[in-house]
């Protein structure tokens, strides 16, 4: 299998495995989730500040995907690590009106600028970079996918992955991604899961 490959599955079985969390486990339920396969939970914001809903964010997906991956490479003897906040090999210049850069590359290559981080690289057997990936919950501001499709498309590894998940979608919510993801995804793929009717939201819905 290719590298893509294996990582597709790591995807699916973190979106399964998110899907089973979200549904037995979050706090203040008070029932113990039996069969579960992740000991994260979503945890649950105060009465006093939310009414005590359940918060949904960017770091059950993250950890629930290095659990899978773990799982993943000891089902099936891959000699993989991993790193977080791995910083990127080019420099970037951010700005509030998103990244200003200096070559068709997207990097600055003045000096100006300096080293992002992404959320999360696989390494292979040599340690060397063989996927890197961002992750995202809900629906943040567009800069926020502009810059890390920036920096997925711009470093200098082959495959490289944007995974996020939403809590329910509509045609609104198509349109609005459509508007943030379409004219920035190049050679990034995208990934995004809804938790309501656990589907997959493919990129060519997006188009």
């Amino acid at each position: 299998m290719t590298t893509h490959e294996h990582i597709e599955q790591i995807v699916e079985s973190t979106f399964k495995v998110l899907k089973e969390v979200h549904s037995k486990q979050k706090e203040g339920y008070n029932q113990y989730p039996s069969g579960n396969k992740s000991r994260i939970i979503f945890p649950q914001y105060s009465k006093e500040y939310r009414n005590g809903e359940t918060r949904l964010s960017e770091q059950e997906l993250r950890f629930i995907f290095v659990e899978q991956f773990n799982r993943y490479c000891e089902d099936n003897k891959l000699n993989w690590f991993y790193s977080v906040e791995t910083p990127t090999e080019h420099k970037y210049i951010f700005s509030e009106r998103g990244i200003k850069n200096s070559n068709p590359n997207m990097t600055d290559n003045k000096g100006e600028g300096q080293s992002a981080m992404v959320d999360f690289a696989i390494h292979d057997e040599t340690l060397k970079r063989i996927a890197l990936v961002e992750f995202k919950a809900l629906n943040p501001h567009k800069l926020s996918f502009i810059k890390d499709f920036k920096k997925l498309n711009a470093e200098p590894v082959e495959n490289t992955y944007f995974i996020m998940y939403i809590k329910s979608y509509d045609s609104g919510t198509i349109n609005n991604l459509k508007l943030k993801v379409k004219s920035s995804i190049g050679k990034a793929k995208f990934y995004c899961y809804d938790l309501e009717s656990s589907n997959r939201i493919d990129v060519e819905i997006l188009k």
